[in-house]
């Protein structure tokens, strides 16, 4: 392995940003740099009667959306496993066996970062 890397129980973990950024980001067409809004609206006269309508156009720089539930989920979950501290772990013999007598957080954090490609393996 790179001896630029630390390494944990014979494997080298790191924090994909760009899986991060993935999964926290609204699937929608960002091909589009700005976003059109038109609003009509109904001009009356004195009697009440519609005189008239008026057309209003906005067009605005598109920006990225992200989907907040999700990337409070994913925040707290790279806090739980980053501040988690077992001063017991041995990784003699492996990250399975040091890190499965961690707390129910820390596996679900790990877990779930690793399933959905945010925490890899080198």
């Amino acid at each position: 392995m790179d001896e630029n890397f630390l390494e944990f129980a014979g494997s080298i973990y790191y924090i994909d940003l760009d899986a991060f950024d993935k999964k926290i980001t609204v699937d929608s067409d960002l091909d589009k740099k700005t976003a059109t809004d038109t609003v009509e609206t109904s001009v009356y006269d004195a009697k009440g009667n519609i005189s008239g309508t008026e057309k209003t156009t906005t067009i605005t720089e598109k920006h990225k959306e992200m989907n907040i539930a999700t990337y409070e989920t994913l925040r707290m979950f790279l806090e739980i496993m980053l501040t988690y501290s077992d001063d017991d772990i041995d990784d003699t013999l492996g990250a399975q066996r040091a890190l499965g007598k961690g707390a129910l957080s820390f596996k679900i954090a790990f877990n779930t970062l690793l399933r959905y490609g945010i925490l890899k393996e080198l």
